[in-house]
């Protein structure tokens, strides 16, 4: 079973990595997150970059979790501070994005909340 979990990360980690080439994967308690150093995605018609971070499991009361390096002034709600992998980051309220997901919906649909 373990293999198979190694195997499924790898291959769920390589799809995010074909979406942007600067992804690395890290390890948060013991599972995996995703740092994207740099991501430019698009939020009230307006062009971001910045890093983000993934965490593809439940953290802080929430089935994943997506945070950015700044608050988006304008978008999402709630907007919270917290400490992953050695550094401080903000994530709004933003839940039912299941671990399930392939990790590279996973992004797509948290990136949604700041649309």
């Amino acid at each position: 079973m373990r293999g198979f979990l190694v195997t499924e990360q790898a291959k769920q980690f390589a799809g995010l990595k074909a979406m942007h080439d600067g992804a690395v994967l890290l390890s948060e308690g013991g599972q995996p997150v995703v740092l994207m150093p740099g991501f430019s995605f698009t939020t009230g018609g307006q062009a971001q970059t910045m890093d983000l971070l993934l965490v593809p499991f439940a953290h802080s009361g929430y089935l994943t979790r997506l945070f950015f390096a700044r608050q988006i002034t304008g978008r999402a709600s709630n907007w919270n501070q917290h400490r992953v992998v050695e550094r401080n980051w903000w994530a709004p309220s933003w839940n039912h994005v299941p671990a399930t997901m392939p990790w590279t919906k996973m992004l797509l649909a948290h990136l949604r909340a700041v649309e």
